[in-house]
């Protein structure tokens, strides 16, 4: 297999012999990236023994020339041109299918022809018949009808009048049936006639066509046109059922999809990808920091003080380095080191900017080393049910959006962090509205009165309680705070009736978790005491 890299060239003038291969290539495989996509077309032909082109049509208005790549197998590829603004290339001036749709178009025209020659000639009969009427009412009143038979004349106009009427109530009513379903008649042949339009001017759609030069080999050849794509997309999105009875997480994940590149995907085979080609692939370059120091009187005189900061390279001492231009290869895309590539197991039909496509991915089941109800009474009325899991799968946890089901019930949505293969996970399944907590302060007092004064002492008991009114037991995870000191003089000393699980949890200075049962019906109630001392000449600031 040959790779080649195509530039937009002009083709040469083909020899005598060759022949003009037209064709539609379809999208058939699409590698999906987070943003954009690359996009391959298969082309299948036999291909004589010589020089000739293939002309491959319905392309994308905006495809890039840039991002062709051209693979063949059984042909050599020579020169490749993309063309968006003249007419293209055609080895059949009047090709089978502009044809059949010129010969459309004639039977088309020559049925609403004949429609309205039907129309016409029955408005003819309608016409006739107000013509009579008018010309026997004015026999009937002639001067020679006045000196005959009265009666005889009024009978004979009057049978007369009455039958051209109804003969010209008869042909309006033929002529209104006949005009029924013109306008479909009229529709159709709009249609026909804009698909040959099309089809003997494709280059005036919103579309390109890729002209390429190669040489036959005599023989099954096929061509891989490779391209890219921006507007096209996937991200990730989950859900996640905790089962509390058999404590148990499911992670579900999907992928969400949608293009509008400007041609509809049809049994594509799809392969997304974790790789971010439209990004940097390089780290930022650090770059040396130039400093100077001078003599403030010379700046005086120089006149500096403003002017050194835009000074002009020519008299600067020193030029930094300009940034370097970043050029971003073609992406890679195999499942390599951080980059997850995932192969969607059946084709996939993408529309063409109407499309959300939700794709299912896999289910898996994540650990559950903890599940407990999580308390703060200093700020909330009621407990959080927090589940602390492990990504046990072998890539990374992409970010996106998560729906949280709690024993079959939707409880809410959240934002899944980033989380490496082996990294702990911390989720929240919302609040136990079964779970009453309180945070009391039953007695404050001060050496002299009030928070803010100069006193030495504050002294402060705050009752921490949780009550469980549901019928499930549970885990309590208690979270409070001691104030914290950074000075010598200003001494905290505390004392908790319960003696907490752990202090400065992931670093937190001054906070405390307590981990106590709470069976369905009990209450848990935690004492702490907070004992704060300051020299006399000191205000206390909280």
């Amino acid at each position: 297999m040959r790779h080649l890299l195509i530039t937009v060239a002009l083709l040469t003038a083909a020899p005598a012999s060759a022949e003009v291969f037209e064709m539609q290539a379809p999208v058939r495989e699409v590698t999906l990236y987070p943003q954009g996509a690359s996009l391959i077309r298969i082309v299948k032909a036999e291909l004589p023994v010589g020089s000739h082109e293939i002309v491959i049509t319905g392309l994308p208005r905006d495809t890039s020339p840039d991002s062709l790549r051209i693979a063949a197998e059984g042909a050599v590829i020579g020169a490749v041109s993309l063309q968006t603004g003249r007419a293209l290339p055609s080895s059949q001036p009047d090709p089978a299918a502009v044809q059949a749709a010129r010969e459309e178009v004639q039977r088309l025209e020559r049925v609403l022809r004949d429609r309205d020659a039907g129309i016409a000639s029955i408005r003819a009969e309608v016409a006739a018949s107000e013509d009579l009427v008018a010309f026997l009412r004015d026999l009937a009143g002639s001067e020679g009808a006045a000196s005959g038979n009265v009666a005889e004349l009024a009978d004979t106009v009057g049978t007369r009048i009455l039958a051209a009427r109804r003969a010209g109530i008869e042909a309006e009513t033929r002529a209104l049936e006949a005009e029924q379903g013109r306008e479909d008649d009229v529709r159709r042949l709009d249609n026909a006639r804009a698909q040959l339009a099309a089809l003997q001017q494709p280059s005036q759609r919103d579309e390109a066509a890729l002209v390429i030069a190669v040489e036959g080999q005599g023989g099954a050849a096929e061509i891989r046109i490779r391209s890219n794509a921006d507007a096209a997309s996937w991200r990730p999105v989950y859900d996640l059922r905790l089962d509390q009875e058999a404590e148990t997480l499911t992670l579900e994940r999907g992928l969400l999809v949608s293009q509008s590149t400007g041609e509809d995907w049809s049994d594509v085979s799809l392969t997304l990808s974790t790789a971010r080609p439209s990004q940097r692939s390089v780290p930022s370059e650090v770059h040396s920091e130039i400093i100077r120091a001078l003599d403030p009187q010379q700046r005086r005189l120089r006149g500096q003080f403003a002017a050194d900061a835009a000074m002009p390279m020519a008299e600067s001492d020193v030029m930094l380095e300009a940034a370097p231009v970043v050029v971003e290869p073609m992406a890679k895309v195999d499942f390599m080191g951080a980059t997850a590539v995932y192969r969607y197991g059946s084709p996939v039909d993408l529309r063409n900017g109407v499309d959300a496509l939700r794709l299912s991915l896999d289910s898996r089941d994540l650990p559950v080393s903890t599940m407990v109800a999580e308390a703060v009474p200093l700020y909330d009325s009621t407990a959080y049910l927090v589940v602390e899991s492990q990504n046990t799968l072998d890539e990374v946890i992409l970010p996106g959006e998560a729906v949280l089901y709690a024993d079959g019930a939707m409880i809410g949505q959240r934002q899944l962090d980033l989380t490496a293969a082996g990294d702990e996970m911390t989720l929240g399944f919302g609040a136990i509205d079964g779970i009453v907590l309180e945070r009391r302060l039953p007695d404050r007092a001060t050496g002299d009165r009030g928070l803010i004064r100069r006193s030495t002492e504050l002294n402060e008991t705050a009752i921490l309680s949780a009550e469980n009114l549901t019928g499930r037991d549970y885990t309590l995870r208690m979270i409070d705070r001691i104030p914290v000191s950074e000075q010598e003089d200003l001494r905290v000393d505390w004392t908790a009736s319960v003696p907490p699980t752990e202090t400065d949890p992931d670093g937190k200075r001054g906070v405390l978790v307590w981990e106590l049962p709470l069976a369905a019906g009990d209450r848990q109630e935690i004492t702490l005491q907070t004992e704060l001392n300051w020299p006399e000449d000191m205000e206390l600031i909280r």
